[in-house]
């Protein structure tokens, strides 16, 4: 009776302890991160100064998406929204036309439209794309030209 005593006791000891014990368990979190679509512009040229005698000059940029399937990009003068041809204008509102085109990824674009841009589609994910403004005034200026200082702004419009 001491030995069947002594098992049960054991026994109960045995049995109580495996109660006790922990179980296993896990868990998952989920990780990720959304990384916003995105285009810089860089390497942009501070200003392009256009010769009298109306030679050729030029600006440039360089301009980066992060974007897989394409975006457009519209380039233009701003006097051509206002204007048939583009244009340098001083305060006076006196303009020279001018002329203009844009060198990128292989293509040369004509920038004189008046229709206010060129739509040109990418699809290059994450390469830099260089590109050359050129301008220049189509007829030189002569000692019968207003003085004054002619301006007109290049954009560029990215759309994605």
């Amino acid at each position: 009776m001491k030995i069947l005593l002594k098992s049960a006791a054991v026994t109960a000891l045995l049995l109580g302890s495996g109660l006790t014990q922990a179980a296993t368990t896990t868990s998952s979190i989920p990780m990720g991160v959304d990384v916003p679509r995105s285009c810089t512009l860089s390497n942009v040229s501070a200003g392009i100064i256009l010769p009298e005698d109306g030679s050729e000059a030029q600006g440039a940029f360089t301009l980066t998406c992060n974007i897989d399937g394409g975006f457009t990009a519209t380039y233009s003068f701003d006097s051509t929204s206002s204007y048939s041809s583009s244009r340098v204008v001083n305060a006076n509102g006196v303009g020279l036309e001018t002329s203009g085109s844009i060198q990128v990824a292989g293509w040369n674009l004509s920038l004189d439209t008046g229709s206010n841009g060129l739509h040109f589609i990418q699809t290059w994910l994450n390469n830099p794309i260089p590109a050359i403004v050129k301008a220049k005034l189509k007829s030189p200026t002569t000692a019968t030209t207003p003085a004054g200082v002619y301006t007109d702004t290049f954009r560029v419009n990215v759309t994605y």
